[in-house]
């Protein structure tokens, strides 16, 4: 029941209700954990779960804070990039049936 994804600088793991992030420890609610996800953009290094139970989407900065305003609402594993030229970045995820929520980071 571990799920570990790595880059070359982050190692990102959940096991049970503990994620780790690089050599930080949190403990989650208990629910169904995605494998984490490790996005680096604009030179920051973000750590993505979502707990498909509660369907809430949790995102992480690589010293384990969770970013302002998380967790939010989603049905899926989240995809992050910059979709509309402007500075904040967006995260993608799926909402309930045939739909796609975007969130802007401000």
């Amino acid at each position: 029941k571990h799920k570990i994804t790595t880059t070359s600088k982050t190692l990102a793991a959940i096991s049970e209700n503990e994620l780790t992030i690089k050599s930080k420890k949190i403990t989650l609610d208990y629910g169904n954990y995605s494998e984490p996800k490790i996005f680096y953009l604009n030179n920051k290094i973000y750590v993505s779960v979502t707990d498909l139970q509660h369907k809430k989407i949790y995102l992480y900065d690589s010293q384990a804070k969770l970013i302002p305003g998380f967790p939010v609402y989603g049905n899926s594993s989240i995809e992050m990039q910059n979709i509309d030229n402007e500075p904040n970045l967006e995260v993608i995820t799926k909402g309930d049936k045939n739909s796609i929520i975007v969130y802007e980071l401000q």
